[in-house]
């Protein structure tokens, strides 16, 4: 009797065991393929990165000689004017054009700090941690929708992104982050090529939050969709608006350049008449 009971047994625990094997093998599998998605994302991670920080280092190193440069160029004013004192006077006019040539140098260099400061920024944002995109977004909270996406947009996982960015608006249509998420989906498309979808988006920015920190980025960044879209005359409205409404952000450099490239010449507005009107 003992003997049948354990024969029983064994053939139990035979049939039992390729069910439980073939589950195992399913979730090494599954697992093997998570971590070789996740090497994947972590050299691509490494590779923008890398490429970031190399463009940084070149202007770092313009940024230095043109420092170099201005302090020669100062040398000379100075020299000058000490021979102005001592009596041998220069030739006004040669001292009026050395200021002149550093005013554009220093000029020129404020155009590269600011292009620095943006790749400074961009780099910031490559190196937040990735959150793990395994919960559905029914479960997760609305800063748990806004950081996934963030993820997926720095992964360019874009469609992901975009999806990601409407449902936190869908769910927090008056969040704190309304804006970055309305900006990020900008983003997304402008990096996948479709320009048009990113002007409409980076137009909402405008027209829904007019008092964001983000108007003048979608002003500017809607200004290259429109220049890639071949709509120059939009794109060049877009740049003037920036020098008007946001003269003193970084953006307004950049706009700057962006405007002389296209060989736009910039008027400065004439200056205000202060004395008082007869009576």
């Amino acid at each position: 009797m003992k003997l049948k009971t354990g024969i029983f047994l064994l053939s139990i625990v035979w049939a039992v065991m390729p069910s439980a094997q073939a589950g195992t093998k399913e979730e090494v599998v599954r697992l093997q393929n998570d971590v070789l998605a996740l090497q994947n994302q972590i050299r691509e991670l490494d590779k923008s990165f890398n490429e970031k920080l190399d463009g940084l280092k070149s202007l770092i190193v313009q940024l230095n000689d043109q420092v170099a440069k201005s302090d020669v160029t100062l040398d000379k004013i100075a020299a000058a004017l000490d021979t102005q004192v001592s009596g041998k006077r220069t030739s006004d006019q040669t001292l009026l054009q050395e200021i002149r040539a550093l005013a554009g140098k220093l000029d020129e260099t404020s155009t590269r700090i600011s292009a620095l400061a943006q790749q400074v920024a961009e780099l910031k944002l490559l190196s937040k941690p990735l959150p793990q995109p395994s919960t559905p977004s029914s479960d997760l909270s609305p800063e748990g929708i806004y950081d996934r996406a963030s993820g997926d947009l720095v992964r360019g996982n874009y469609d992901l992104a975009v999806q990601g960015f409407a449902a936190y608006l869908n769910s927090t249509p008056g969040g704190a982050k309304a804006a970055n998420a309305q900006y990020g989906i900008g983003e997304a498309y402008y990096y996948q090529g479709k320009m048009q979808q990113a002007i409409t988006a980076y137009t909402r920015i405008l027209t829904d939050y007019p008092d964001s920190d983000l108007c003048a980025s979608a002003l500017y960044k809607r200004a290259k969709a429109e220049l890639a879209n071949k709509e120059s005359e939009n794109a060049i409205a877009d740049l003037k608006e920036i020098l008007e409404r946001y003269p003193s952000s970084s953006e307004a450099n950049l706009a700057k350049t962006e405007l002389q490239s296209l060989g736009v010449k910039l008027i400065k507005p004439p200056a205000k008449d202060t004395r008082k009107k007869a009576r």
